[in-house]
Order: C-alpha cells, then sequence, then structure tokens
C-alpha cells in the first residue's frame, strides 16, 4: 500500500496537467498581441494626427467666439503632447509592452499569497501565471494523495471507503479546476486591455474620451483584484489543510478508518475547506468590482469549470462502458445494444416529428419569420 501511494505522490507532485495547455495559450495570446500590435501601429499614429487636427480646429473656433480661454487649450496640449510621444515612440510595441506588465503584475502579486500560505515556496520549474497553476495543484496534491490511499482500501464489502474518497477529491478537483479557469480568464482579461491600450492612450489625450482611459485602468486593475483574491481563497484553504496533520503515507489500517469518518472532525474541516475555497473564488470577483467599481463576473470561469467537470464526468462514464467491451463475458451483449440503439435512431431520423426532413423544415421556417412580430421563436 506505501509503495502504491509514494508512486502516486510522484506522479501529483511532479506533473503539472494544466501548465502546457496555459503554456500554450500565453505563447498564443502573446504571439496575437506581439503580431496585433505590429499591424495597429501606424494606422494608430494616422488616426491620431486626424483627431489632433480636428481639435485644433474646434478649438480655434471656440476660442474666436470666446468659448475656451487659452488654459483650457494648453491644459489639452499637455495631454496631447505626452499621448503623441508614447504613440510615436511605442507604436509597435505598445500592446504588446501592457500585455507582459499586466501578466507581470498579475502573477507577482498572487504568488505573495502562496507564499504566505507555504505553498509558494516549492520550486514547480515553471514562472508567471503558470507558476501559480503549477502551485495551485501542488498545493491539493496531499488531499488527493489521501483520498486515493482511501479508495484503495475500498472492497466491495466496504463501499464506505470509496464514497468518502470521491466526498473527498470533489471539491479539491473542482477548486483546482474553478483556479486554473480564473488563471485562465486573467490572461484573457490582460490581452484585452492590451488590445485597447492605443485607443486608451489616444482617448485620454481628449478631454471627451479621458474618463475611457481611466475606465481600461480600472478594468485591468480589477483584474489583478479578482486573480489575487482567488489566489488568496486558494491560499487561505491550503493554509488550513497544513494545520492539520494528515500524512497520506500514514492512512493504513485503523489510522485510515479513523480518519475515513463521517464523525471525524478533521475529515469535515478538511472537506469544508474544499467547498469553502471553490465558494470565495467567486466572492473574489464581487469585492474587486466593489473596489475598483468595474462590472467583470464569473460567467467565463463557471462555463470552463462546468464543462471540465462535465467531461470528467463523462470520461468516467465511457471508461466503463469501454471496459466492459474489452470484457469477453460482457462484450457480445455490448456491441448487440449498441447496434439497435443506432437502428432506432436511424428509424426516428427517417420518421415522424424527429425526421431530419421535418427538422430542416422547422428551422427554415423560423429563420423565414425571424424578422415579424412573434417570429423566431421555438
Amino acid at each position: 500500500m506505501a509503495n502504491s501511494v509514494d508512486s502516486t505522490t510522484a506522479d501529483l507532485t511532479t506533473t503539472c496537467f494544466t501548465c502546457e495547455p496555459l503554456e500554450k495559450y500565453i505563447e498564443l495570446t502573446t504571439g496575437f498581441a506581439n503580431e496585433l500590435s505590429s499591424a495597429l501601429g501606424d494606422p494608430m499614429l494616422i488616426l491620431f494626427t486626424a483627431l489632433f487636427g480636428l481639435w485644433a480646429v474646434v478649438s480655434g473656433y471656440k476660442l474666436a467666439f470666446k468659448q475656451f480661454d487659452i488654459n483650457s487649450v494648453v491644459k489639452d496640449l499637455i495631454y496631447i503632447t505626452i499621448t503623441g510621444v508614447i504613440l510615436a515612440s511605442q507604436a509597435n510595441g505598445l500592446i504588446s509592452y501592457v500585455y507582459s506588465t499586466a501578466l507581470s503584475v498579475m502573477g507577482g502579486a498572487s504568488d505573495t499569497a502562496f507564499s504566505v500560505a507555504g505553498g509558494g515556496t516549492q520550486s514547480t520549474g515553471y514562472t508567471g501565471l503558470v507558476h501559480l497553476a503549477a502551485s495551485g495543484e501542488l498545493a491539493v496534491a496531499k488531499v488527493i494523495q489521501a483520498a486515493l490511499a482511501i479508495s484503495k482500501a475500498g472492497r466491495l464489502y466496504d463501499i464506505a471507503k470509496y464514497v468518502y474518497a470521491i466526498v473527498l477529491v470533489v471539491p479539491y478537483f473542482l477548486l483546482v479546476v474553478v483556479y486554473s479557469a480564473q488563471v485562465v480568464v486573467a490572461i484573457f482579461r490582460a490581452m484585452m486591455v492590451a488590445i485597447f491600450a492605443p485607443f486608451l492612450f489616444m482617448a485620454f489625450a481628449f478631454n471627451w474620451g479621458r474618463q475611457m482611459a481611466f475606465a481600461g485602468a480600472k478594468t485591468l486593475l480589477a483584474s489583478t483584484l479578482v486573480l489575487f483574491a482567488c489566489t488568496a481563497a486558494l491560499a487561505l484553504t491550503i493554509y488550513g489543510v497544513d494545520q492539520i496533520d494528515l500524512a497520506p503515507q500514514s492512512l493504513t489500517g485503523k489510522t485510515l478508518d479513523t480518519f475515513a469518518s463521517i464523525s471525524n472532525p478533521q475529515f469535515l474541516v478538511i472537506l469544508f475547506l474544499g467547498w469553502m475555497g471553490t465558494a470565495l473564488m467567486t466572492e473574489g470577483t464581487a469585492i474587486a468590482n466593489s473596489i475598483a467599481q468595474t462590472a467583470l463576473t464569473n460567467t467565463a470561469a463557471g462555463i470552463m469549470t462546468a464543462g471540465a467537470a462535465g467531461t470528467a464526468m463523462a470520461a468516467a462514464r465511457h471508461g466503463r462502458d469501454i471496459a466492459s467491451f474489452s470484457n469477453p463475458v460482457t462484450a457480445g451483449g455490448r456491441i448487440a445494444a449498441g447496434l439497435a440503439g443506432v437502428g432506432r435512431q436511424v428509424d426516428a431520423w427517417g420518421s415522424g416529428e424527429g425526421s431530419v426532413r421535418a427538422g430542416a423544415q422547422a428551422l427554415v421556417e423560423k429563420f423565414r419569420n425571424i424578422n415579424k412580430p412573434g417570429g423566431g421563436e421555438a
């Protein structure tokens, strides 16, 4: 038992399941930001020059008709000059510069929370936001190892062990998925603000667009606060688990029976901390919005979490089906049942309201009447 747990421990502590996808995603977004920055450099300077000419004409008319004082013109000219210098000097790298800086600030600020909890002091071999995801997986490894040790002790006559293992692993699996989703969303938010950076800098030069630039800066600040709050929620969970004397290698025999029990306060506290961490991550977005006066949501992270959880459940369910096909005793019945199901589906497509022709006709009618009152309704 100890050897099998040790081998599983090595896998969990040396393998980062979300790091490679995150690295690829950052690579793609960085390349996209660089190419977009190069493509928008000259057009933004041309647009800025045109707006400057329009401002000069309008300001001249207002000065002539005494609707504008010279102090206001000088003030606006200072903003325009600063913006012009920034756009001219950083035109081909403004987006990539803002994007890389935002990622560095997000990663550095959030890593501090891990350091306080004790999870950020371990080397993961990664840097930046990928290091955060790797630290999140590494931090919950001990709980998952404990759940695996409990499941290995389960038997046909002791199904409760399997139940305890599933109950323990689900909140921490969701915790890692939710946190990884928040990291991905933070990367996307930083990229979007960076993409709008040339427009925001240009708008900052003129009085009518200065509030847009402030709103963009607050959105970037709120994104950093959201990731920091999510990291703090995960770090708080890990800090609480570390305070409990939990050694997965020692979960054997009587010790395991004592730990894996609904009447064990330690088991209940670990379970509570897992669900608490997931809940507090969603609360972090609300706190960041309250501080920065923004309107960020958890919609994207929620969709990603639901998709990952659904994929895991489908993989587990179909994994049992595939195993039944490999068993000679059950393979024949499985194949026959599958063919019968396909036959019933083909019959349904060819007749009645469920036919392909009827479905296509309904779709055509829906789009034909979509602009009419009440049209397009299912």
